[in-house]
């Protein structure tokens, strides 16, 4: 390429192939390195009116001070909104579940399962039965309400009656929850109801208060917690539900699970660590038959734990997170990793840019002096007796001089080809002379 070619057009030959070639690098960075979080949370949770929803509508009003915006989707049973966080659905960011949905073995589950981002309390195994039926052993023969099939209620009837060797076909199951339970117990279409809920959960609460109704406790509930890791055993205190009318009349051993917050893989660090901040605030004061300060935790968690999770329980974070608002953080970290390392790495190169014409520029002036220089040195080796034999040397300077009058120079180098040209003419007049002798 001709050097002032390339000078006239420096600025689309040099100057913007670096701009391009940074714009490229800064994209890339920010769509592999993802520096920003999404600007959604997407909250998967049960049906309206379930305590999820009310759950995930404090999370989001928590959230939203943090700058992040909440989708919150609804689903017809709470474990639905966990088959939309597996790889290649994502259309959940994160959730609610209980322990009973966990995998056989936490650390056995695929990889790219859903992950914890924190225990977040306990919820109960609630046995209601009529007063004929004094002990979970009598519930052989008997119609339970559990809902559906592959609901938590159902799951944790088939792990008490399985640790009673009571099996499923020695039960009738009856798929109703909620006010249709209660009806029926009331009715008298069922003799007992399961059900996993909080303490503070409305259909609890109400079947603990019906006539003819008492709550339950667990056999041998010691040994069913050391075989069922998914459950946990809890004393509920004489009257822990309503001390005026000993609800319960006794101390009664009881089967909880626990209540986990969950986020899909890949999920951006930064959210996870928004969720594990809002739930350090919502759930550390204790709850039903929870002790103070127990939750939020990753100990014992029924679900493979985030690494980001374990970090956060350790102290770990981004610095900037600890000195700045959310969003600030984020963009700020933006700011110092990427577009300034490769804002000063584009400025360098701009500057560094007119050096490539000088080292052009150089080369083809320097190529022409080493020429020179070599006709010098044979010049210095001719006899002077063979005048003849400076003639292929003559040949040799009108080559450079060719080459040097077709090479067109930028202004700014004018004196250095002004120069290279004098230097030819004295080379060539000593040549002159040479051969006249």
């Amino acid at each position: 390429m001709k050097l002032m070619l390339l000078y006239r057009h420096r600025w689309l030959l040099i100057y913007l192939p670096i701009l391009l070639a940074l714009a490229v690098a800064l994209a890339m960075v920010t769509r592999l390195w993802h520096p920003l979080p999404p600007p959604r949370l997407v909250i998967g949770t049960g049906p309206n009116q379930s305590s999820y929803l009310r759950l995930a509508q404090l999370y989001a009003s928590r959230l939203e001070h943090h700058g992040i915006a909440v989708d919150l989707v609804t689903h017809p049973r709470p474990q639905d909104a966990l088959q939309h966080m597996k790889p290649g659905d994502g259309a959940i960011d994160a959730t609610f579940a209980q322990g009973l949905y966990a995998p056989a073995n936490a650390s056995l589950a695929p990889a790219d399962g859903v992950q914890a981002l924190a225990v977040i309390g306990h919820e109960i195994i609630w046995v209601f039965a009529r007063e004929d039926i004094t002990d979970m052993g009598q519930l052989r023969g008997r119609r339970i309400a559990t809902s559906v099939a592959g609901s938590s209620n159902r799951i944790a009837a088939d792990l008490l009656l399985a640790h009673l060797h009571i099996r499923p076909d020695e039960v009738k199951f009856v798929p109703e929850v909620g006010d249709s339970a209660i009806a029926s117990l009331t009715g008298g279409r069922v003799d007992a109801v399961i059900h996993v809920a909080t303490g503070d959960s409305q259909t609890a609460n109400a079947l603990a208060r019906l006539d003819g109704v008492h709550i339950l406790g667990m056999e041998r509930a010691g040994a069913l917690a050391a075989r069922e890791r998914r459950l946990r055993t809890v004393v509920m205190p004489q009257g822990a539900i309503e001390l005026r009318s000993q609800l319960p009349a006794s101390d009664l051993p009881t089967m909880v699970t626990q209540t986990h917050l969950l986020a899909r893989p890949g999920l951006h660090p930064a959210l996870q660590r928004a969720l594990l901040d809002v739930a350090g605030e919502l759930h550390v004061m204790s709850g039903f038959l929870e002790s103070p300060g127990r939750y939020p935790t990753t100990v014992g968690s029924d679900f493979p734990v985030s690494p980001v999770a374990l970090q956060h329980a350790s102290g770990m974070r981004p610095w900037m997170e600890t000195l700045l608002p959310f969003g600030m953080a984020q963009r700020t970290e933006l700011f110092l990793y990427a577009v300034l390392p490769l804002s000063l790495l584009g400025v360098a190169l701009l500057l560094r840019a007119p050096r490539y014409i000088d080292w052009r520029v150089d080369a083809a002036l320097q190529h022409i002096y080493g020429e020179v220089r070599f006709m010098e040195e044979d010049l210095a080796r001719q006899p002077a007796h063979k005048p003849v034999s400076i003639q292929p040397l003559l040949e040799r300077l009108d080559t450079l001089e060719r080459q040097v009058a077709q090479m067109q120079l930028p202004n700014r180098y004018a004196g250095r080809g002004y120069t290279l040209r004098q230097h030819l003419y004295q080379t060539r007049q000593r040549l002159i002379v040479m051969h006249a002798s």
